[in-house]
């Protein structure tokens, strides 16, 4: 579905388009003014010739935006703990969610809102040229699909409202034009996101990797949108997803594996000359924030994991094998190694069977719950989960999901759901006393934008371009 009438802080967005199309330099007697086979200028955007670089456009935005809330979200659960000299990343350490004046909130946000408006774009134009029968591949549509989708359940997980304007045009938010907290209007973008991944699906001619992809996503979302009618209104449920919610995420989990049942990770790639990883960057080379308490051993000065300690460091224990997981040690080096240009993982085989593990266990299938909780741990190298192990399927299932979902934005759905408490968040903080917080609209757009903002001169324009 288009959603023109829903961007991001579009001025933003649209010179963000333009750079990474490409527009050349006219005019200009200099060594840039070359002849760029890949530049293109103003409605050349629209050409059919520019169909993978628009997507190409989307994903880097996807990239930086989808960073960006991943080091917000982690530092705000259990995951990242802080150690730097940014308070605004402390408050979120301590469980204060609902600042909407907080510095890395309101980047969080205007690094998402560029990214949404420019998948939107994508499809948009990418929809137009199939319709016109000029798509010549349409895996570029298909991955621009992906790319939305991913955008779109980022903002979901992590958000209680957000605005999707169109460049200058202000738009309302999806809530209740409020700015309150938990709106049910927000289940709309998984709902949206997976109907993205369903069009991707029809389209033909695309990878193997590129229809499990997509496939494991929707699988994903659905599950995304389960945690979210938990948690995602006041007051809020506990416990596991059930019913529709439940049985509709295995299914699709089900059908991604039958597509591919191997040990797969789906990630964002980040290298020099793109883009940078802003998990990797705060965490390995400015050291604002480590791996959380509950995962690692630091070192003397308190900056990073001490991988020469007892389990490399690692100090979350299997509950079978009594070890500091190796799982999460095979995560972290390579991330530390690579510093801020680490891959970012966004999908994989792990979460399919923990996702059918979670349906089992509903549905009392002791048989597939055992099948489906063991395969990634088998995975890993770690020892089968069984009744007799002395750890019940519920504690089994949170504890993979805590390993297996390291740093994927998963992790705060699962502490309110499963009564989980961040070691550093304070008593007083929103995150304990009205648990289903996530982070707000930010103050910056707060401002900026004519329907939520209180102060909004009477007679000034709204939902047109005023030109701002």
């Amino acid at each position: 579905m288009i959603r023109l009438n829903r961007g991001s802080r579009g001025s933003f967005a649209a010179v963000l388009l333009v750079l990474w199309l490409g527009v050349g330099l006219t005019g200009c007697d200099s060594m840039l003014d070359v002849d760029n086979p890949n530049n293109v200028v103003g409605d050349d955007i629209l050409l059919p010739s520019a169909a993978q670089p628009l997507a190409n456009g989307a994903l880097f935005e996807l990239q930086d935006g989808y960073a960006y809330i991943a080091v917000v979200y982690s530092t705000a659960s259990d995951e990242l703990h802080w150690v730097g000299s940014r308070d605004a990343y402390q408050q979120l350490n301590f469980g204060h969610f609902e600042w909407p004046d907080n510095e890395f909130i309101n980047s969080a946000f205007m690094s998402l809102a560029p990214a949404r408006w420019m998948t939107d774009k994508a499809i948009e134009v990418l929809e137009m040229h199939l319709a016109d029968g000029v798509l010549a591949d349409q895996s570029s549509l298909a991955e621009a699909y992906l790319w939305g989708a991913l955008t779109y359940g980022a903002i979901a997980d992590a958000f209680d409202d957000f605005t999707f304007s169109d460049m200058m045009v202000a738009g309302p938010p999806i809530g209740d034009a409020t700015n309150s907290r938990g709106d049910a209007d927000m289940t709309s973008l998984y709902q949206d996101a997976i109907g993205y991944m369903t069009s991707g699906l029809a389209l033909s001619g695309l990878s193997s990797d590129l229809q499990r992809n997509m496939t494991a996503n929707r699988a994903r979302l659905r599950h995304g949108l389960g945690v979210w009618n938990l948690v995602g209104q006041r007051p809020i449920s506990t416990g596991l997803i059930s019913g529709a919610d439940a049985s509709a995420a295995a299914a699709f989990a089900a059908e991604a594996l039958a597509l591919d049942n191997s040990d797969w990770t789906y990630s964002l790639e980040y290298f020099s000359g793109g883009t940078r990883n802003d998990v990797g960057q705060a965490v390995n080379s400015r050291l604002e924030m480590r791996f959380g308490n509950r995962y690692i051993t630091p070192t003397a000065n308190d900056k990073e994991r001490d991988r020469d300690a007892a389990d490399r460091g690692i100090v979350l224990q299997d509950p079978i094998d009594g070890v500091g997981d190796p799982r999460l040690d095979a995560f972290m080096t390579p991330f530390e190694d690579d510093e801020q240009y680490a891959n970012l993982p966004v999908l994989s085989a792990r979460e399919m069977h923990l996702i059918l593990a979670e349906d089992a266990l509903v549905r009392g299938d002791d048989a597939a719950f055992a099948t489906n909780i063991n395969q990634p741990r088998a995975w890993g190298g770690m020892s089968d989960w069984t009744a007799a192990s002395g750890v019940s399927q519920l504690d089994i299932l949170i504890y993979e999901r805590q390993v297996n979902l390291y740093l994927m934005m998963r992790r705060i759905g699962d502490m309110y759901r499963f009564q989980i408490t961040g070691d550093m968040w304070q008593a007083h903080s929103t995150s304990i006393t009205a648990p289903g917080t996530f982070f707000p609209i930010s103050k910056a757009e707060i401002d900026a934008n004519c329907f939520i903002n209180p102060a909004w001169p009477a007679g000034v324009p709204c939902g047109e371009d005023t030109g701002g």
